[in-house]
């Protein structure tokens, strides 16, 4: 097993929160009991037996709306049902509303769970996206937890992700060591298969970027390509191959796009020794390749499940009159082979 543990730098994160934190205000005075500038770990959102109880008897009749970025990936799928499955474990109406990654739908779910009365809505969508509408929900007294995003946070929204630059970095150093030690003092030419359209992963690809030339400054990055969804992946990757024949690796924002690059490689007779791809959320087949020795040799795992668990925590303590931290991080780790376990954490038992 070959695992290795990346815990939470607080730069990032720090840098979208307001500065200075404030002590823990009453849910009267925030609209939401969110401590704004407060961060937190994955413990401060755990429930007790005492607390579930407490929910459990307050939670029938209330609406949770659960805004998607896309349930086509395996990441998303785990995130929003296991958010999906805690909420309605504790006693909570949950429906989910599937953006199909179009922004203008994401606000549109956004604005329905509104008008329909939802007590709380999740989202990943970013602040450009229902930053407005999100500063009215929450004074209106709609609990918001925004999951793989903190620029919500001034709104007065849970913050609760992995920081884009700690993960990008990781794969980044982990690809980059990768190519150093298989092809020593040799230029190696790789892609990024990003997803220029959401600004949180610009800024992970950027992270990817930086943490391979450091780790291995005979990279050469010889494009950046949409990634993101599989179908991305591979024909962005089939164009590349076209333009660069020595093409040697692919690293990306996530696993959904970069397995569509290894279906081009695969297809394009690269043999695993030829060739890399890292990839970033540990997406099931993504793991399977990598223990069998293919051309995937590595992932980070942003582990979905326990953000979607943390989440319903959030609501469930909010709804039960409690202060929680304004962002939380997740804990995620490198996995490069082996039986290794997904860190996690469980809201509720």
């Amino acid at each position: 097993m070959r695992t290795r543990s990346w815990l939470m730098a607080g730069t990032a994160l720090a840098a979208l929160a307001i500065a200075a934190p404030v002590a823990a205000q009453s849910p009267a005075a925030t609209g939401s009991g969110v401590q704004r500038g407060v961060q937190g770990s994955a413990a401060d959102l755990a429930l007790t037996d005492a607390e579930v109880e407490a929910v459990k008897a307050k939670a029938a009749g209330k609406l949770v709306g659960i805004v998607a970025t896309t349930m086509t990936t395996e990441y998303h799928a785990n995130l929003n049902n296991a958010a999906k499955q805690t909420l309605e474990g504790l006693g909570f109406t949950v429906e989910l509303c599937d953006s199909n990654v179009d922004t203008a739908k994401a606000l549109d779910c956004f604005e329905g769970f509104v008008q329909k009365g939802a007590d709380a809505i999740i989202t990943t969508s970013s602040a450009a996206t229902i930053g407005d509408a999100a500063t009215q929900a929450i004074a209106d007294g709609i609990i918001v937890v925004q999951v793989t995003g903190l620029d919500l946070g001034d709104t007065g929204a849970v913050g609760i992700s992995v920081d884009n630059e700690t993960i990008g970095t990781a794969e980044g150093t982990g690809a980059g060591e990768y190519a150093a030690a298989t092809w020593p003092g040799e230029p190696v030419q790789v892609i990024i298969l990003d997803y220029p359209d959401i600004p949180d992963l610009v800024a992970r690809a950027d992270a990817i970027e930086a943490g391979l030339t450091a780790a291995n400054p005979n990279v050469q990055v010889v494009g950046r390509f949409k990634g993101g969804l599989r179908e991305n992946g591979v024909t962005s990757t089939e164009t590349a191959l076209q333009q660069f024949p020595d093409l040697k690796g692919i690293v990306g924002i996530n696993d959904g796009g970069d397995l569509g690059g290894y279906d081009a490689m695969v297809a394009a007779n690269i043999a695993p020794d030829a060739g890399f791809v890292f990839g970033i959320d540990c997406d099931p087949e993504a793991k399977a390749l990598i223990d069998q020795g293919t051309l995937y040799k590595g992932c980070v795992d942003t582990n979905p499940v326990g953000t979607g668990q943390l989440a319903a925590g959030a609501i469930a303590k909010l709804v039960n009159g409690q202060s929680v931290p304004g962002s939380v991080e997740v804990p995620v780790s490198v996995y490069t082979g082996g039986a290794a376990a997904s860190p996690g954490t469980s809201a509720a038992p």
